[in-house]
């Protein structure tokens, strides 16, 4: 009888870290504030389609892939993790895949790819005037 309360905690310990390691199967890196957003606003700035390097309208951050590279202490493992970044600038939007490895204590592992896929400017106006995602 007194092995009931025992048998009882350790199914409790068990369950709770299991529904844990289903949560955390890898980083959350996607916030609209995070590395992969902030290189796709930096990179709109330096190649002069935006003025800003941040407070835009509105940025939508979309985890495509997360692949583990490494394994070591469950903190320390490595991820490949591909996102879909979109900034609304003004009437200007701009989507973009970003590429770069994540770890559970750092979502910038490494430097991160950037690759536009989709420049939309207004019909009446200029996106800007040096705007070439080639520079």
């Amino acid at each position: 009888m007194h092995i009931i309360p025992y048998l009882l905690c350790f199914i409790c310990i068990v369950c709770s870290h299991a529904a844990l390691a289903h949560e955390q199967q890898y980083p959350n890196c996607s916030a609209p504030d995070g590395w992969a957003a902030s290189a796709v606003g930096t990179r709109l700035k330096n190649l002069h389609l935006s003025e800003r390097a941040g407070g835009y309208d509105s940025v939508d951050v979309e985890l495509l892939a997360s692949e583990a590279l490494a394994s070591g202490a469950s903190d320390r493992s490595i991820f490949r993790q591909v996102h879909k970044v979109r900034i609304r600038d003004g009437k200007n939007s701009f989507t973009a895949i970003t590429v770069n490895d994540a770890s559970f204590q750092e979502c910038s592992e490494s430097g991160v790819d950037v690759y536009f896929i989709s420049i939309e400017c207004p019909a009446d106006g200029l996106c800007r005037s040096e705007a070439s995602p080639s520079r």
